[in-house]
């Protein structure tokens, strides 16, 4: 499924009756749902919050389902099953994270495979406001890099691409082809970081706050064991273009205060901008987003 309205209308269809269902006695036996409700911001998931009442208190609970018909083929790995070990990794780390309450991983019981989580609460941010708040956001995924726990990289895929650079082309809007030739053929090169828990998909999207603080990291499906690089030069980019390059530069200096890191090797702002490129294009980015991605990766070359 490729249309993006058909995909947005799908993920914000309501739960079958048996999903709910589901939910609720996992819960406890004697809930009654209150009230079921669409939340934004899901490209591949259907998440819905719930609000259940039993005797003497109420309960929120976030019900995550792999709506998308088509993520057995494009996310053949990145299955509940998966997302759901690597909540469990996460259980006893101090990483604010949602808690995994119940995992249906095979659609057993629901009409897809589906996790249900104790929901969090917080809010997202408007990318105008994300450059006042980088150091929470350093300091959060600080956090992960630093809890390393036994079998981890056993239990987590090895980090990939999402795109390999053999596979991207030229983006035809940009300016500054030649750049973008020079970082795709470096892209491709080897790297030898030290590897450890990583999100993969650290951008501001993935982050609800309480007020200037990170409440949880949410979206664990592509969870990996990795460069720790992958995760600051994948929210660089984000930055950059949503709140540009300062924001970008600040994320990455309280990153290293906080973790006591060495600098960032800027192959990595090469290889996560090139993986972006099948995602942006002149249909559904701006000018100046496009404009500060060129930006982005001639800086990067320039710090080579």
């Amino acid at each position: 499924m490729t249309d993006r309205a058909a995909v947005r209308e799908l993920i914000g269809r309501d739960p079958p009756p048996e999903a709910v269902e589901w939910a609720r006695r996992a819960v406890a036996t004697n809930a009654r749902v209150v009230s079921v409700v669409a939340l934004a911001g899901g490209t591949s998931h259907g998440n819905h919050a719930l609000i259940l009442e039993t005797p003497g208190s109420t309960v929120e609970v976030v019900l995550r389902r792999w709506v998308r018909p088509d993520w057995r083929e494009s996310d053949t790995e990145y299955t509940a099953e998966y997302e759901s070990a690597a909540y469990g990794l996460l259980a006893n780390t101090p990483v604010p994270a949602p808690r995994l309450l119940a995992a249906d991983v095979d659609g057993d019981e629901c009409d897809v495979p589906a996790l249900l989580l104790a929901r969090v609460p917080g809010l997202r941010i408007e990318p105008g406001e994300m450059a006042r708040l980088v150091r929470p956001l350093a300091e959060a995924i600080a956090l992960l890099h630093a809890s390393v726990v036994a079998g981890t990289e056993t239990a987590l895929l090895p980090y990939r691409p999402f795109c390999e650079p053999a596979a991207v082309a030229v983006p035809v809007w940009s300016k500054h082809p030649g750049a973008w030739e020079r970082a795709i053929g470096l892209s491709s090169l080897p790297d030898r970081d030290p590897r450890t828990f990583i999100h993969r998909d650290y951008h501001p999207g993935n982050a609800l706050w309480a007020g200037d603080a990170v409440s949880a990291i949410v979206d664990w499906t592509t969870a990996s064991w990795g460069p720790a690089s992958v995760d600051l030069s994948h929210m660089r980019v984000n930055l950059a273009l949503s709140a540009g390059p300062d924001a970008a530069d600040e994320f990455l200096a309280a990153y290293r205060s906080t973790s006591g890191s060495g600098p960032l090797d800027p192959l990595w702002d090469l290889k996560m901008a090139v993986d972006f490129v099948p995602d942006f294009t002149a249909d559904h980015m701006t000018a100046g987003q496009l404009g500060r991605l060129d930006a982005f990766v001639l800086a990067a070359l320039a710090s080579l």
